[in-house]
């Protein structure tokens, strides 16, 4: 498995370069205004992504929610704008399969599995109340 994630990690850049050329002499300018249209979007996703980490683990700490999952969702997001910022197709789709992913739905099910839930239903229990009376 590593010997397949490093040569893709080697051989990415080669394709991504092979890719700017086919692409940019089949689409010209177009192909330019992509690329810096992307790059464009991919600075704005990390800086919102940075002015709005902080607000969401706080109001994630207030409502007790899983820190974790707000971790890697806001790492997520860096990373996919992070690979905005590379100029390529393959980059890209990349991204945009990253910010597709939802990270906090597949956390928040598994939360803590140290936590007891105290809201469990057991439906042997009746509560109410009750005084004895003497016949």
């Amino acid at each position: 498995m590593r010997l397949i994630i490093t040569l893709f990690l080697i051989t990415l850049p080669f394709f991504e370069i092979w890719g700017l050329f086919k692409l940019g002499a089949e689409y010209g300018w177009w192909f330019f205004g992509y690329i810096v249209v992307m790059a464009i979007l991919g600075w704005q996703l990390i800086q919102d992504e940075k002015m709005m980490v902080i607000p969401k683990l706080v109001a994630m700490m207030s409502q007790g929610g899983n820190l974790i999952s707000g971790i890697l969702g806001s790492a997520k997001n860096l990373l996919a704008g992070a690979l905005f910022l590379f100029p390529g197709v393959i980059t890209d789709l990349i991204g945009i399969v990253l910010l597709l992913i939802p990270v906090q739905a597949s956390l928040n099910q598994n939360a803590n599995p140290f936590q007891q839930d105290v809201h469990k239903k057991n439906d042997d229990i009746i509560e109410g109340e009750y005084r004895r009376e003497d016949d």
